[in-house]
């Protein structure tokens, strides 16, 4: 299998990553000359496909299959256009996407489908979530308390010609899940738990979840109704916040995330990339087993100015071409751009023990190590 994956971001690195792990041989394209992903890959073309058509043509028609890795809005529908017509599958489900991309859109699913998410203001009360629409994970995102906070944020981002949602803010824990769905058939796969930096950035994912079985079945089910409603062909994100016992979906995103596929290949063996290149590639899902085989867990440090911290994903995105590296100061695996004698890198650790107690330990004991090894003060963790 040689898969082409276009971006070389932080889906790309996840892309690029989970690739290897199949055995595929991975093509990446991406404009920059440096990405994260690019460390990772079997060969990485520096180009804009939609500027350079005919050489992404002759590229991507030399492949097995091409699975978009960017939110760029003029990559994607160039990609759902010409793949096709070159014969080649592509892992993408756009008018899916076009639903998910946006949090207006992707609110009015919620409410169409009867699925419980944060209320809007100003039904709800402070303090409320502003947040742009256009836009995933933490970019944007803020939290206020008052009238004159919330005035403030919106001001901000219409400023930036941004379509502006104001929500409820549910306090507790936030999960996230994949569904996959190919021939009428859906599957929801492992559940991992989210943890955030004081931004509001990823900053941990956690396997297996503990939480009331109640709540993760509920969940289940409002992905599973999730899919069905935007009739996906692909691959769904479904994040909640927890409130008592209510998942309360606060985003969705139709394209392979970040992060939790890895932290889900870890702990029950289930690789979402190749779950998503067979089940499109032979037009039918797979069976899987989500049973979990090791609890785990996987985080970002950031090493600069004298000092280690754990911080959100956002470190990644903009870190150097990544290596692989087996028993990195003790963990399983990390991805990082450490070179010998640099003072300033990033790292993504992953771990694995009996429970994620045993996990967190082990990548305690690694930030704990680098910070001796480098002579390094070690940064009390932020919280949102």
């Amino acid at each position: 299998m040689r898969l082409a994956i276009v971006g070389g971001k932080l889906q790309g690195t996840e892309a690029v990553y989970l690739a290897a792990k199949a055995g595929y041989e991975t093509v990446l394209i991406d404009r920059r000359p440096a990405p994260p992903a690019a460390g990772l890959a079997n060969v990485h073309y520096v180009f804009d496909i939609v500027a350079e058509p005919a050489k992404a043509r002759a590229l991507l028609r030399a492949c097995d299959a091409v699975l978009p890795a960017c939110e760029n809005d003029v990559t994607l529908a160039w990609l759902a256009e010409q793949v096709p017509a070159l014969g080649v599958p592509l892992l993408f489900d756009l008018d899916a996407y076009h639903v998910t991309s946006s949090k207006i859109r992707s609110n009015e699913l919620f409410a169409r489908l009867d699925v419980p998410h944060p209320r809007p203001w100003p039904e709800c009360g402070f303090p409320v979530v502003v947040k742009p629409s256009n836009a995933s994970g933490s970019v944007g995102v803020t939290v206020v308390g008052s009238e004159q906070a919330l005035d403030a944020a919106r001001r901000a981002l219409e400023s930036d010609s941004k379509d502006v949602v104001v929500e409820e803010y549910v306090a507790g824990p936030s999960l996230s899940l994949e569904v996959v769905s190919c021939g009428g058939r859906t599957t929801v796969l492992l559940p991992t738990a989210l943890e955030f930096d004081s931004g509001f950035d990823c900053q941990r994912v956690t396997a297996p979840v503990d939480a009331d079985p109640a709540v993760l079945v509920a969940f289940a089910e409002s992905a599973r109704r999730l899919a069905e409603g935007v009739n996906l062909q692909g691959i769904m994100d479904v994040e909640v916040m927890v409130a008592g016992r209510e998942p309360r979906v606060i985003e969705i995103d139709a394209r392979l995330p970040s992060q939790t596929p890895t932290a889900v290949l870890h702990a029950c063996g289930v690789n979402i990339v190749k779950l998503l290149v067979e089940s499109v590639t032979s037009g039918a899902l797979p069976a899987v087993d989500c049973a979990v085989r090791h609890a785990t867990v996987y985080e970002h440090v950031r090493v600069a100015g004298g000092a280690i911290a754990v911080t959100g994903e956002h470190v990644i995105g903009s870190a150097r071409p990544l290596t692989a590296i087996t028993g990195f100061f003790g963990v399983l695996e990390a991805l990082t751009d450490y070179a010998e004698g640099a003072t300033e890198w990033v790292a993504t650790l992953i771990t694995r023990g009996a429970d994620v107690a045993e996990a967190r330990a082990i990548a305690d004991d690694a930030v704990t190590t680098i910070a001796h090894e480098f002579d390094l003060d070690i940064r009390p963790e932020g919280a949102p």
